[in-house]
C-alpha cells in the first residue's frame, strides 16, 4: 500500500512541475508576441485583395505549428465532457495566430514593404487527438507610398 501512496505522490509531483513549466514558458511566448507586435505595429495589414498600388507586391507565407502540451489535453477532455468552452486550445489557437502573423510582418520588412495585402489565416489540425494546430498566413507585401 505504501508504495502505491509513494507513485501517487511522485505522479503528482511530476504533473505538478510540468503544469508549472508549461505555463512559464506560454507567459514568456506571450511575453515575446506582445514586444514583436509592438516592434511591427507600423506595418499595416488589409484583408481586401485588390487596391490601386504604384507598386508591385510579392507574395509572402509563413507556417506555425504549436503542440497542445498534456495538462491541456486532461483539461480540453474534462472540459468537453462537462460540454464547456475549451479555452486551453482557444489559447494554443490564439498563440499560433498571432506567432503567424508576427512573422508574416517580418518578411514584410525585410522585403521593405509597409503593407500586406489580402492577408488569408489557414489552421488545420496535426497529429492524433488534436496534439498540434498549424496556422498558415500569407497575403501580398507592397511598399504603399
Amino acid at each position: 500500500m505504501s508504495e502505491l501512496i509513494f507513485k501517487i505522490i511522485i505522479f503528482l509531483i511530476l504533473f505538478t512541475i510540468g503544469w508549472l513549466f508549461g505555463r512559464y514558458i506560454e507567459a514568456r511566448h506571450l511575453r515575446e508576441l506582445d514586444d514583436k507586435e509592438q516592434q511591427l505595429a507600423d506595418i499595416r495589414m488589409d484583408s481586401r485583395r485588390f487596391l490601386q498600388v504604384s507598386s508591385s507586391g510579392e507574395l509572402i507565407s509563413s507556417s506555425v505549428v504549436i503542440s497542445s502540451d498534456y495538462f491541456k489535453y486532461v483539461l480540453a477532455v474534462i472540459h468537453n465532457l462537462l460540454g464547456k468552452n475549451l479555452q486551453s486550445y482557444e489559447s494554443i489557437l490564439e498563440r499560433a495566430r498571432r506567432e503567424a502573423i508576427v512573422r508574416l510582418k517580418q518578411q514584410a520588412r525585410e522585403r521593405g514593404a509597409n503593407c500586406i495585402l489580402g492577408v488569408r489565416l489557414s489552421t488545420t489540425e496535426l497529429g492524433m487527438q488534436g496534439g498540434m494546430v498549424e496556422v498558415f498566413a500569407y497575403g501580398t507585401a507592397i511598399n504603399e507610398e
